[in-house]
């Protein structure tokens, strides 16, 4: 009886974006030339990364606290070219929405998820275009 128990208590206290989400992402970063300079930003302005393109960084989907989402600016740079800046934005996961509409899960809905932060995702992709320097 204490199992069943146990994992009833368990099953409410999850939710769905939790249970089928990590709280870090894969984002693969690509630019139009190779070898482009980049600095990853976190909302604080905090260097999470650097390194050089085309490259592959994991990056947490969500800050500490209560709702939290992440968000990254991305600073390109290279001699003989425009430094250019582009945002890795967040979004909403599916199964934040549909799955915690559909299975009932008010406590998933309003706090495991939110604050687990598994309910958010980033872009899939970020892409630099990077233009030459007009002299």
């Amino acid at each position: 009886m204490k199992k069943i128990i146990t994992i009833i208590y368990l099953f409410l206290l999850s939710g769905c974006a939790t249970v089928m989400r990590d709280s870090n992402q894969i984002v693969p970063i690509q630019a139009n030339i190779d070898d482009v300079y980049i600095e990853i930003l976190d909302a604080n302005g905090a260097i999470v990364y650097s390194g050089k393109t085309p490259t592959t960084v994991w990056l947490k989907t969500s800050r500490k606290g209560y709702f939290s989402p992440a968000k990254y600016t991305v600073k390109a740079y290279k001699e003989g070219y425009v430094t250019q800046y582009t945002t890795i934005d967040w979004h909403i996961s599916n199964w934040y929405w549909f799955g915690n509409i559909v299975f009932g899960y008010v406590v998933g809905w309003f706090f495991v998820d939110p604050l687990t932060g598994k309910m958010y995702y980033l872009d899939d992709i970020a892409t630099i275009n990077m233009p030459l320097k007009q002299d």
